[in-house]
């Protein structure tokens, strides 16, 4: 699976949750750096994208 096959969602309101499985437990979803999503060039700046620990779901969100 390569690095631009993330699932792209909408931001929600509120706590963010896994969009496959629902899950809300803010420890069970990990934030990591996106280097797929360039932000800024110059300093560099990367977007964020989350990983669910429970269903193993990767997303970022727009």
């Amino acid at each position: 699976m390569g690095e631009n096959n993330l699932l792209t969602i909408e931001k929600s309101e509120g706590r963010r949750k896994c969009p496959s499985c629902g899950e809300e437990n803010k420890l069970m979803i990990h934030e990591s750096t996106d280097k797929s999503n360039i932000i800024l060039d110059y300093p560099r700046v990367y977007g964020k994208k989350y990983r669910c620990g429970k269903c193993a779901t990767e997303w970022r969100e727009k």
